[in-house]
C-alpha cells in the first residue's frame, strides 16, 4: 500500500493538535457562479491549524494525514455522527453525485441512531471508529482507551455487521505510548491535512471557502456530520471539487486499500 505517512510531534509527551481545530442556461450559469463565489480564498483561513505533517514524533510511531497525489482523488471524512437531519442531508447530496466518503462514528451515536448509520454503510462509505463517548484519550488510562476503541468496534459489528479499518482519535489527540492501542484491534490512525474549523460554526461561505482554498489530490479533509452549516455547504463543496476535477472518495479507496 503506498500511502503518505504523517509526521509527529518531537516531545513524545505531548498529544498531536486537536481539531481545536432546473437545467438550462440560467441554471448552469447560477451554479457556476455559486462556485467561483465560494472558490475565493477567504480572509482568515480558519481559528485553528490542523496537525502540522512535517513535524516529527516518535520512531514507529504513524499517523496517516494524507494519500497518493497521483490520482486527482480526495477524502472527505466526517467525525461525530451520525445525527439524525444532518448525516441524512449529507449522504443526499452525495448519493445524487454518485460520490463517497468515511464517517467516524461516535459508539454512543451509532445507539441512537442504529438505521442512519447502516444506511450510511449501505450507501458505500466508509465506517470509522470515533471511540464511543469521544473523550480526549490523552487523559485516560491505557484500560480506559482501550475499551473506548473497543465497545465502538462491538457497537459498529453488532449493528452494521462491519468491522472499522480506521480509527481518528477525538480532538486528534493521542499520545505516543498509546500508538499500539488502534493497532491491537485491526486498525490505522487516521488524521486530516485540512480542518476547515466547521465545529466553530463560522458559517457556509467560510467552510467551504477554506476547503477550497487548500483543497488538493490525496488531501485528507476532516469536518462535522453533526452541524446544519456543514450540510448546507455539502452541494456546493462537492460541485466546486468535482470542476476542479477532484474525485471525492472514501478513506479505502485513497489509500488503496479495498479489498
Amino acid at each position: 500500500m503506498s500511502v503518505t505517512r504523517g509526521k509527529f510531534l518531537k516531545d513524545l509527551g505531548k498529544s498531536l493538535p486537536g481539531m481545536m481545530f432546473g437545467t438550462g442556461a440560467a441554471a448552469a450559469h447560477t451554479l457556476l457562479s455559486k462556485i467561483a463565489a465560494v472558490s475565493r480564498v477567504p480572509e482568515n483561513p480558519g481559528p485553528v491549524a490542523p496537525p502540522n505533517p512535517a513535524t516529527k514524533q516518535a520512531p514507529g510511531l504513524e499517523f496517516i494525514t494524507s494519500g497518493p497525489a497521483d490520482n486527482n482523488q480526495i477524502a472527505l471524512t466526517f467525525d461525530d455522527g451520525p445525527t439524525p437531519g444532518v448525516t441524512d442531508r449529507i449522504l443526499d447530496e452525495l448519493k445524487l453525485r454518485k460520490l463517497h466518503a468515511t464517517f467516524f462514528m461516535i459508539g454512543e451515536r451509532i445507539a441512537a441512531a442504529p438505521d442512519l448509520a447502516r444506511r450510511v454503510l449501505a450507501e458505500g462509505h466508509d465506517i470509522g471508529n470515533h471511540t464511543y463517548t469521544h473523550p480526549k484519550l490523552t487523559a485516560l488510562p491505557e484500560s480506559q482507551v482501550i475499551a473506548e476503541i473497543r465497545k465502538t468496534q462491538d457497537i459498529i459489528a453488532k449493528e452494521m455487521n462491519y468491522g472499522a479499518r480506521w480509527f481518528r482519535p477525538p480532538y486528534g489527540a493521542f499520545r505516543a505510548d498509546q500508538s499500539s492501542l488502534a493497532e491491537q484491534t485491526g486498525m490505522r490512525v487516521v488524521l486530516w491535512n485540512i480542518d476547515p474549523g466547521d465545529w466553530s460554526q463560522p458559517g457556509e461561505d467560510k467552510i467551504t471557502g477554506t476547503i477550497l482554498e487548500k483543497a488538493a489530490a490525496g488531501a485528507i479533509v476532516v469536518c462535522h456530520d453533526r452541524y446544519e452549516q456543514t450540510a448546507n455547504c455539502m452541494g456546493i463543496l462537492l460541485d466546486a471539487l468535482l470542476a476542479r476535477s477532484l474525485a471525492p472518495v472514501t478513506l479505502s479507496r485513497l489509500l488503496k486499500s479495498e479489498e
